[in-house]
């Protein structure tokens, strides 16, 4: 039975995100290259404002492309940086849109179908193409807010959004 739990929270995810049985139109897939222009940005803004940040740029599925922890963060920061990233990308919002969310039955089973790695603060966003989500990039050693602040400040920098 906790199988199909492991199953039915994506399922979920998918229905209430509207991307479950829904043809959808190719987009170009977040590349490397994007993701690691979006590291130095986050990296340029987090310098203005004297921030120790780790970032993590993930896929659209959640999948890791690049992290990197600045100097003087915290090692503990480059997990919950990835975390962030992956709640943003796999619901397609902010992850402060979730902020408190994680003991909600969706995203709990969510959150073990994953081994625990969800983070549930703010601190990441999602990364759009054309209206669909092809990845997030996330943020962590600040302020919840000066961390999504530094991700949304390189997604404009970057032009990706």
């Amino acid at each position: 039975m906790k199988s199909l739990r492991y199953l039915t929270a994506p399922f979920l995810l998918g229905v209430l995100t509207g991307t479950v049985g829904i043809a959808q139109t190719p987009v170009e897939a977040l590349t490397l290259a994007e993701a690691l222009a979006l590291i130095e940005a986050t990296e340029t803004a987090a310098a203005a404002k004297d921030l120790q940040l780790s970032v993590a740029v993930v896929d659209g599925r959640g999948d890791l492309i690049v992290v990197t922890r600045l100097p003087g963060a915290r090692p503990t920061t480059t997990d919950t940086a990835i975390g962030k990233a992956m709640v943003s990308a796999m619901t397609g919002r902010p992850s402060a849109a979730t902020t408190g969310q994680g003991q909600n039955a969706l995203y709990s089973n969510l959150n073990d179908s994953t081994g625990g790695r969800l983070r549930f603060f703010q601190g990441a966003v999602p990364i759009l193409r054309d209206g669909y989500t092809v990845g997030a990039i996330g943020a962590s050693g600040a302020s919840a807010q000066d961390d999504e602040d530094a991700v949304t400040a390189a997604l404009r920098a970057v032009g990706i959004q």
